[in-house]
């Protein structure tokens, strides 16, 4: 085999090897803002990154968690639930684990698929975000106008795709 036609077929094997790699998928966590109507948070994300939301009960005025994981599909799993009140929001009979740890109910193991999580952000529930594994807490008070909702997606999307957007972030640090 010449010189000239080992270089083509390597050339050939490397683009082919490129081509493969821009259209593998990539996991991203997506928070777009409704009134701004853009992304103002993407990340990619590995099967197994969690997530939470937490807000102030409107009756007892006590925090209210929920807690997210992404699975291996890309998908965004309910997988808990932690609150300190009783009767109100509580679901009157449920077949998942709990029990009680420092003042909260803790309801684990929901395992609910969603498509996306919608929360409305009122500056009365005090909402926040837990990203990053629990590592970042988002005052979103700080971060959308009051009674804007944000969408929280996550998908699989094209790596070429992910490269021209890039991920964002503009939640204060």
């Amino acid at each position: 085999m010449s010189l000239k036609r080992s270089l083509s077929l390597f050339i050939v094997a490397l683009a082919t090897i490129f081509v493969l790699f821009l259209l593998s998928p990539v996991r991203v966590l997506d928070i777009r803002s409704n009134d701004l109507d853009r992304s103002i948070y993407r990340e990619a994300v590995k099967p197994g990154y969690t997530f939470a939301t937490v807000i102030r009960h409107s009756v007892h005025l006590t925090p209210v968690f929920e807690y997210y994981e992404i699975d291996e599909n890309g998908r965004i799993i309910l997988t808990g639930t932690k609150l300190q009140d009783l009767g109100w929001g509580v679901p009157s009979t449920y077949s998942q684990d709990s029990r009680f740890e420092d003042g909260f109910l803790v309801i684990e193991g929901i395992d609910k698929p969603i498509d996306f999580v919608p929360f409305r952000v009122s500056y009365i529930a005090r909402p926040c975000l837990v990203l990053d594994n629990g590592n970042r807490k988002v005052d979103l008070t700080q971060a959308v106008s009051n009674l804007d909702r944000i969408d929280i997606h996550a998908a699989k999307m094209p790596r070429w795709k992910f490269l021209l957007r890039g991920e964002t972030d503009e939640f204060p640090q």
